[in-house]
C-alpha cells in the first residue's frame, strides 16, 4: 500500500540461501526456477506501481550466478571467513577455509575420549554433528555436545595432554562468528592483529 505512511518500499531483498545444492548444475536449476518466482513478483509489483526496484540478491554459493545478472545487487552472505561446510560443499567455487577455533583438552575421561572446552559457547550447534573439523585430533566419534564441553573418542586420544591444543573449523562460521568478541588474525604461524566482532553486540543502531 503506497499510501501507508510509516512504511516505504525501498527494494527487493531476494532471500537465496536455501539453494546450496552441492551439485553445480542442481543449484543451476534450483536458481533459474528462483529467478522465475521472482520475475513474477517483480511483474505485480510493477503492476501496482512499483517500478525499477533494486533487487539485493545472491547467495555465497550462487553468488556467480546471481552476478551475471545486471538487474541485481549483489549480497553473499559469508565474504570473509570461509568454514568447513564451504570448503567441502562447492568444489566449483574453490572456498578455502580461513576461520579456526582454537580448544583445549580438559580433560580424559576414558583412555580413548577426550573431554575439549568447545562447548555450544564457542562453536554453533545448530547443525548436526559433526559441528567442525579439527585439524590435529583424529575424531573416531562425536560422543556429546553440551555448553560448555565436546567429548569425542579418538583412537589417538593418548597421544594427548590435558592442556594440550586442538584447532576445530566450524561447519558453519555464521553463527559461532557471533559467540566471540574478537578474532586473531594469524599470519605465517603469528597473531598479528586483532578484530573486533561487531555482530557480537547486539544492538549497533540505538
Amino acid at each position: 500500500d503506497q499510501s501507508h505512511g510509516n512504511v516505504e518500499l525501498g527494494g527487493i531483498h531476494a532471500y537465496d540461501g536455501h539453494l546450496h545444492q552441492s551439485s553445480i548444475q542442481e543449484r543451476q536449476e534450483a536458481c533459474e526456477c528462483w529467478h522465475s518466482k521472482l520475475g513474477a513478483f517483480v511483474s505485480l509489483l510493477k503492476k501496482n506501481g512499483f517500478d525499477r526496484l533494486p533487487i539485493i540478491a545472491g547467495g555465497s554459493p550462487t553468488f556467480s550466478m546471481q552476478a551475471a545478472n545486471p538487474e541485481f545487487i549483489c549480497s553473499p552472505g559469508t565474504t570473509v571467513l570461509w568454514d568447513a561446510g564451504y570448503a567441502s560443499q562447492y568444489a566449483d567455487l574453490d572456498f578455502s577455509w580461513a576461520c579456526v577455533v582454537l580448544a583445549r583438552v580438559i580433560s580424559k575421561p576414558a583412555p580413548d575420549l577426550l573431554c575439549l572446552d568447545l562447548g555450544h559457547k564457542a562453536v554453533a550447534s545448530e547443525m548436526a554433528p559433526p559441528r567442525m573439523n579439527c585439524l590435529n585430533l583424529k575424531v573416531d566419534e562425536w560422543v556429546s555436545h553440551s555448553e560448555e564441553h565436546l567429548v569425542v573418542r579418538s583412537s589417538d586420544a593418548s597421544l594427548f595432554s590435558v592442556g594440550d591444543t586442538v584447532y576445530a573449523i566450524p561447519w558453519h562460521i555464521c553463527p559461532t562468528v557471533a559467540l566471540h568478541q574478537h578474532f586473531h588474525v594469524v599470519e605465517n604461524s603469528l597473531a598479528k592483529e586483532k578484530w573486533m566482532i561487531e555482530s557480537r553486540n547486539r544492538m549497533l543502531t540505538f
